[in-house]
């Protein structure tokens, strides 16, 4: 696994985890980290989330991720001391929703 594998992983893994355990915010529903793609020269992280819901929840979600940012930003800062923690912009994944689909096609067609 390459160091940029690595540095991916990490950081989807840690966000998952402060999401879920340390992030008190009630408009970010139920998500699940889905990826994690840093940029070339390691100052940008795009991560990748999904959520099932109305267009209006995920709307709330993705307010509410945009605001956090910060937050997870500094305690990734505190919990991963050996480097520079990169800039994180969250994405929604729309990965399952087009694989639901089509799935549906599928059926629809037996």
């Amino acid at each position: 696994m390459k160091r940029k594998e690595k540095i991916e992983s990490l950081l989807q893994v840690e966000i998952a985890s402060l999401i879920q355990h340390k992030l008190n915010d009630n408009r970010i529903g139920f998500i699940s980290i889905t990826d994690v793609s840093m940029s070339k020269d390691f100052r940008e992280a795009f991560v990748y989330y999904s959520q099932i819901g109305s267009e209006e929840q995920k709307e709330i979600t993705k307010k509410g991720l945009s605001s956090a940012t910060k937050f997870i930003h500094a305690e990734l800062s505190k919990m991963i001391r050996y480097m520079a923690i990169p800039k994180l912009k969250f994405r929604f994944d729309t990965s399952l929703e087009r694989g639901v689909k089509l799935v549906d096609k599928l059926n629809d067609l037996s």
